[in-house]
């Protein structure tokens, strides 16, 4: 097979990781939009009805299966076969930083002019070297699948020369207990067991940050899932179950937490959590198993949004803080403006996109990693 044949079967789309993409914009979109309204009932300073609380609660949840999804993706997709370092360098590392650069600038000034803040360049230049967050909280995944990229063609290496899982049961394991079980336990470990938030937390001794903990964890399942039909034999019934399980084991969990004022109980809902590790890969698994079944219900060409899904996450941060901004909704219920800035972010993020998909495609690839 010629090198130029390679190159086509790299870029032929695969119908079921397009829509995993769309699933996954979805939920990062519902996820923002909830949290404009559901930090506050996270940090203690409003208290809302149960019923509320309980459809804030699962917007949330659901929105936070994400970023899971994403990962999973990007597993699938770059640790298929080995990567030419250099030539996956140059091709997807570097047009991530030259992306993520231009955000950072146009996200620093687009908070100042919005919020009327002063302009400190050093700030900004920190901010461009990764070494200070980003003024919206979303850009937090560029450094993180910047780090991700730059390890991924060894890692391709090694899982194409092991292929089986067998020989990853070890430290995937050490991984998940690090990164996954020692977290969710923490969670409630010093607010219930100890009733002290001072004392220390637990600690799993093997320190295994360097491979990409929590976050490389999802790229290499996401690549045993979709590549390797690492959960093909687990009956749809018991996907399902378990998930129905895990969900309620964290809603009431949570609940616990929000009642009894331990108001730090956001980190119930992050992505080194059991219940949404395990229901995102679910949820990324039952896309594989069932999108021929999604594509004879939805019945259209879905490519243009999943082609669009990266620069529509880029956008609807900037979109939101606008529409939060200068959008009047006072005395709209609250469920209603969380649906209504989730079709804002994606709804305006999509139209702004629409010249730079038909059009002005190099800019869009550039800016908005359009592919």
């Amino acid at each position: 097979m010629t090198m130029r044949q390679n190159e086509i079967k790299e870029t032929k789309r695969e119908e079921w990781i397009d829509y995993a993409r769309i699933c996954a914009i979805c939920c990062v979109v519902l996820c923002h939009a909830t949290q404009e309204y559901y930090n506050g009932v996270l940090n203690g300073t409003e208290h809302v009805r149960f019923l509320f609380w309980g459809i804030e609660t699962t917007f949330f949840t659901i929105g936070r299966l994400g970023v899971p999804i994403f990962l999973a993706i990007s597993g699938t997709l770059l640790l298929n076969r080995e990567k030419n370092i250099f030539r996956f360098y140059r091709k997807s590392l570097i047009p991530m930083i030259v992306a993520t650069e231009i955000w950072t600038i146009f996200n620093y000034f687009f908070v100042c002019i919005v919020y009327e803040r002063e302009i400190v360049l050093p700030d900004l230049i920190k901010e461009m070297l990764f070494m200070k967050d980003g003024e919206l909280s979303h850009m937090w995944y560029m450094p993180m699948i910047i780090g991700m990229y730059v390890f991924i063609p060894f890692l391709a290496k090694v899982i194409n020369y092991y292929e089986n899982i067998k020989y990853f049961i070890i430290p995937i394991t050490i991984v998940w207990i690090d990164t996954m079980l020692i977290p969710t336990i923490n969670v409630f470990y010093n607010r219930t067991i100890m009733q002290d938030e001072s004392l220390e937390t637990l600690v799993f001794l093997p320190d295994v940050n360097f491979g990409g903990g929590a976050y490389g964890l999802y790229i290499i399942l996401g690549y045993f899932i979709g590549r390797k039909k690492l959960l093909q034999r687990v009956k749809t019934s018991i996907l399902l179950i378990v998930s129905a399980v895990l969900f309620a084991a964290n809603t009431a969990g949570q609940y616990y937490l929000y009642s009894n004022d331990y108001f730090s109980s956001g980190s119930m809902l992050w992505y080194n959590i059991v219940p949404i590790f395990a229901l995102g890969l679910t949820l990324y698994e039952l896309i594989r198993r069932y999108h021929n079944v999604i594509k004879h219900i939805v019945r259209i060409d879905m490519a243009f949004l999943a082609r669009c899904s990266f620069g529509i996450y880029l956008l609807h941060k900037p979109v939101m803080v606008l529409w939060s901004k200068y959008v009047p909704l006072s005395g709209v219920n609250v469920i209603l403006k969380i649906i209504l800035l989730f079709i804002a972010g994606f709804g305006i993020s999509l139209i702004i996109l629409l010249p730079f998909y038909l059009k002005w495609k190099r800019v869009g690839k550039i800016v908005f990693l359009i592919k």
